[in-house]
């Protein structure tokens, strides 16, 4: 194996001509393939692959994206409410702050199942609804825990695919197979299948009549979710045609990367926010001041969407990707003989790319030092300064605009939260609409008040994805905070 951390080279590679000589590695594909064995993330840079990307990049367009943001605003919008009621009995139980990881599942699960079937689930209201009922463990420290709710039978069934993919990683790539045979074979497994694979189905059955209904009456209406944008597409005379268990497929993967990825770097963000008072009345007051009333309504696209209105916002979310190295690296499989720093790599090489070291290592003296090889071309970003580099600072994406004031800017240095070429994430332009949405609802209700250090570590473990071992928040209004 080769391990790879220079950004420099990584971009180079995956963003110019090299990128053709790399596959996603066996081991990637493998996770997955147990479940949904014809979602793009599951297949080979092949014809069917780019022909499931193209269907992928329909559910990112600017028009639906613009679309779904009330849903997403309104999904921040009930996490705030609950999280005030929650806090209430926090105090009511003599604690000083509660665990939130598992609010941020909840969350993001609601907002990504009505974002694919235009159907609410209601998990946070579903927890709010007991919340005074519910037994509750709190530390020494004042620390509050709420028991993890389960969710409904198709939240479940979601929970516990994921559990699976999770402990595949950790058999051999030879025996993958096996394990995933073994699995399948399980009355839970078939159980959770069954109950995600109807679900799905029988979206997908609605979602036609509603396309023909739809195309018999000579409507243009906008889809109203993901599976209503993709069964359009399939029933349009030329497009291409898409067999049912590949849409179904593809409509899991966009379930499953929806909602972890994205509840993961929530969680890091309100530790961010948390240990960095400073930033957060820097955010709470370009938001108040540069947005209409924003603090009793959900937000919307315009207001979120670029960095124009809200570059602190903007600078605030890329340092949280930064630094939370949700997806640390990516791994690749050399098919075609290629070159990486000056070095010929064979065919069958497995390369390493530690994408999450290029926000800290791209430093200013990283750069002046790399070798002939691998800087042959002008790069695209700055580096980041070497004292700073490991601090939480949002400032350092911000320049002066023509008129004095900062704007955001993508080019400040190097960060490769989503990867590059052309199997990263499909799906990070709207999971940076659910970061900026929640985040700046939050921001707007509350102040993350001082933890005890004792609950404010920062050790973390990897599943799938990176996760802080501890996450609790202690809130405060905005009034009380402005009043001291």
């Amino acid at each position: 194996m080769v391990v790879l951390s220079d950004a420099q080279e990584m971009e180079d590679i995956f963003l110019r001509s090299r990128s053709k000589h790399l596959e996603c590695g066996t081991r990637v594909m493998n996770i997955v393939k147990g479940i949904t064995p014809k979602a793009q993330i599951a297949l080979t840079m092949d014809d069917l692959w780019k022909k499931h990307r193209r269907l992928g990049t329909s559910v990112m367009s600017t028009q639906f994206l613009r679309r779904v943001t009330p849903r997403v605003a309104d999904g921040a919008v009930t996490l705030v409410n609950y999280w005030k009621e929650k806090m209430t009995v926090v105090h009511e139980r003599g604690g000083s702050c509660f665990d939130c990881a598992s609010d941020f599942h909840l969350c993001t699960m609601d907002i990504i199942t009505e974002l694919s079937f235009a159907e609410k689930v209601d998990g946070i209201l579903s927890a709010q609804s007991s919340l005074r009922s519910t037994r509750v463990e709190m530390n020494a420290h004042g620390g509050v825990k709420f028991p993890d709710l389960k969710g409904n039978k198709f939240h479940q069934a979601v929970t516990a695919h994921y559990v699976r993919m999770t402990r595949s990683m950790k058999i051999p790539p030879i025996l993958m197979s096996l394990y995933w045979q073994i699995v399948s074979l399980t009355p839970a497994f078939r159980a959770d299948n069954r109950t995600i694979r109807d679900a799905v189905i029988y979206r997908v059955q609605q979602a036609r009549v509603r396309a023909v209904n739809v195309g018999a009456t000579g409507g243009s209406e906008i889809p109203d979710c993901a599976l209503d944008l993709i069964i359009e597409k399939d029933e349009k005379d030329g497009a291409e045609r898409y067999k049912e268990d590949e849409i179904v497929d593809e409509t899991v993967d966009y379930l499953f990367a929806g909602y972890d990825t994205t509840a993961s770097t929530l969680t890091f963000a309100v530790k961010y926010l948390t240990n960095n008072p400073s930033v957060q009345f820097k955010l709470h007051e370009e938001l108040t001041s540069n947005l209409v009333r924003p603090e009793n309504r959900p937000l919307t696209y315009e207001e979120v969407a670029s960095g124009n209105r809200t570059p602190y916002l903007e600078a605030v979310v890329h340092e949280v990707l930064r630094h939370a190295l949700v997806s640390f690296a990516v791994v690749r499989e050399v098919v075609e003989d290629t070159v990486i720093m000056g070095r010929h790599i064979p065919k069958g090489t497995e390369v390493l790319f530690l994408t999450g070291l290029a926000g800290f290592r791209a430093t200013k003296s990283w750069g002046a030092q790399r070798t002939s090889e691998s800087s042959s071309f002008k790069p695209s970003k700055g580096f980041w300064d070497d004292e700073d580099t490991f601090q939480f600072k949002p400032e350092r994406w911000l320049v002066d605009g023509p008129d004095g004031n900062p704007v955001f800017s993508i080019n400040q240095g190097y960060s490769i939260p989503f990867g590059l070429g052309p199997k990263s994430c499909f799906g990070q332009k709207l999971a940076l609409l659910e970061l900026k949405v929640i985040i700046a609802t939050l921001s707007l209700a509350f102040f993350f008040d001082k933890i005890p250090d004792e609950l404010n570590g920062n050790g973390y473990h990897e599943v799938l994805t990176r996760k802080p071992n501890q996450s609790y928040v202690s809130l405060l209004d905005w009034e009380d905070i402005n009043g001291l």
